[in-house]
């Protein structure tokens, strides 16, 4: 049904795809496997008209195409669900599920019968069970998920490429998700399903092709030919030797400076700590100076202790001892008041404020729930800290006046870490904190958290890119529906050990 050929894609001197060949067709769930970097998201841009190849061709059933956009694409029958959400948080449910093809009256008015018509049975096919005149910005992000899913089902299309498509969603809404799929397969459609969950790989396709390094090293291979483990080696290819991440470890440390006694008075401990449905019963101990890792898929339970800790949720059983003997937070505040940071993963959103000037973001904290610098805040003295972060942390900008939209991803993230830094925190609590930034600014990411922990402070991280987590952490606890199934350290802490482990909930032997 859809074809590409000799796919090469070149961003300025990087390879992101050399001369791949992919086969779509119909009645066939594919799926396509790599590790971050590999080029499958590549491959899935250029598929729909989002980005243009440097080389190769694309057929379309039988006929050669080059599709100028994703609605043009979206027009001969191929589209797409990505994991970043193409929606209008301010618009409400049914406008977004019309979006640029609404139905109209007199050729002026929104048909909205119209669209409550046609959308009944998609949304009821993908269990979307809330009010669609709300706006879409209420709902939470799993819903926000099946409200692009349904959306792209309206469009009746003959190929459906699926993004990510789980990466929001809870436990019922992903099998009705996959249900959903393979509905769809019966009824003739190509789906194209990429995803990092591999327990959903192995229950939802029939042909599974896997990337590395901008190359297919397995095309089409049938699900029953494969094992997880198989997938994780050709995903990886050989593993690393340990003395490769013992390298790295020390290439961080020798930019991490040995200062003064520690800043965290004893470790932060999990006594039982539990949230129904979502965390079985855990009990931890993190001690200043060590960066420990939280490694699991979306819903293992990894980030319900983030949230605990941060006094964003608060738990159904169990206790949080926070250094030097404090009970755990009850709210946000009362988390930052006691010391604990967080650097989030989505930092436009939450890690920085883009229209405000640098030296505003850097005080926020310690100006703000902290008090600590004093009833009448002065502009030259926020100022002076800003700069003191800028040169420490090496910000690229011209001022510290300078807006922090205007700065690269990297330098955004790098004023996220002053911000926590400036409020001398204990705790230092990492979502996924080198997303979005490129290899230098990941360098420096790394030697920033080396210098957290050198300086006493407990860190706890989290990634999706576990290649980072291996060579970051000291020790990796694995989560798995809920529960911590294994640790990881030393020689045992790898990325191929680490990917097996959250898929299958058993850590691998060394």
């Amino acid at each position: 049904m859809y074809e590409a050929k000799a796919i090469t894609k070149r961003y300025g001197g990087v390879l992101a795809l050399d001369g791949v060949d992919l086969e779509i067709r119909p009645g066939e769930v594919h799926a396509l496997l790599g590790a971050n970097g590999a080029g499958k998201s590549t491959l899935v841009k250029i598929l729909v008209g989002a980005v243009q190849p440097t080389a190769g061709d694309l057929v379309l059933e039988g006929e050669p195409v080059a599709f100028a956009d994703v609605r043009e694409a979206a027009a001969r029958g191929v589209a797409i669900v990505s994991q970043e959400l193409n929606l209008f948080p301010d618009f409400d449910v049914l406008h977004n599920l019309f979006l640029l093809r609404e139905p109209l009256t007199g050729g002026v008015l929104l048909d909205r019968a119209e669209m409550r018509r046609r959308a009944a049975d998609v949304v009821a096919t993908v269990g979307l069970d809330v009010d669609l005149d709300r706006k879409l910005g209420s709902l939470r992000l799993g819903e926000q998920q099946l409200v692009e899913i349904a959306r792209a089902l309206l469009e009746d299309p003959k190929i459906l490429i699926l993004d990510e498509p789980t990466s929001a969603l809870q436990a019922a809404e992903t099998r009705r998700l996959l249900d959903v799929v393979r509905g769809l397969r019966d009824r003739g459609v190509a789906v194209v399903y990429v995803s990092h969950f591999l327990e959903d790989v192995f229950a939802i396709s029939d042909r599974i092709s896997i990337f590395r390094n901008g190359r297919s090293v397995v095309q089409r291979a049938q699900r029953a030919d494969l094992t997880i483990p198989d997938a994780v080696k050709h995903m990886l290819g050989d593993a690393a030797a340990p003395a490769a991440r013992e390298r790295a470890v020390a290439a961080i440390a020798e930019r991490a400076p040995d200062a003064g006694a520690p800043i965290a008075d004893g470790p932060l401990r999990l006594d039982g700590l539990a949230v129904d449905g979502q965390l079985a019963p855990l009990s931890l101990e993190a001690h200043p100076g060590e960066v420990v890792g939280l490694a699991g898929l979306e819903g293992s339970g990894a980030h319900t202790v983030f949230e605990v800790i941060f006094g964003q949720r608060r738990p159904d059983a169990g206790t949080v001892t926070l250094p030097g003997g404090r009970r755990g937070p009850t709210s946000v505040n009362a988390a930052v008041r006691a010391g604990v940071a967080q650097v989030p993963a989505d930092r436009k959103k939450l890690g920085v404020m883009l229209d405000k000037p640098l030296w505003e973001n850097v005080v926020t904290v310690r100006g703000g729930p902290q008090k600590r610098m004093g009833l009448f805040l002065r502009r030259r003295q926020m100022a002076q800290r800003a700069q003191f972060w800028v040169d420490t942390l090496k910000i690229k900008t011209r001022s510290v006046q300078d807006k922090v939209g205007e700065l690269s991803g990297g330098n955004q993230q790098k004023v996220v870490f002053a911000k926590w830094l400036e409020a001398d925190p204990t705790v230092m609590l990492l979502d996924d904190p080198s997303r979005g930034v490129d290899v230098g600014a990941k360098q420096e990411m790394h030697a920033i958290i080396a210098q957290m922990a050198a300086r006493g402070r407990v860190v706890l991280y989290t990634s999706s890119d576990l290649e980072e987590m291996a060579e970051v952490c000291d020790r990796v606890i694995v989560f798995f529906a809920g529960k911590a199934t294994a640790e990881l350290s030393s020689d045992a802490l790898s990325e191929h050990r680490l990917l097996e482990a959250i898929n299958t909930g058993v850590p691998v032997a060394a």
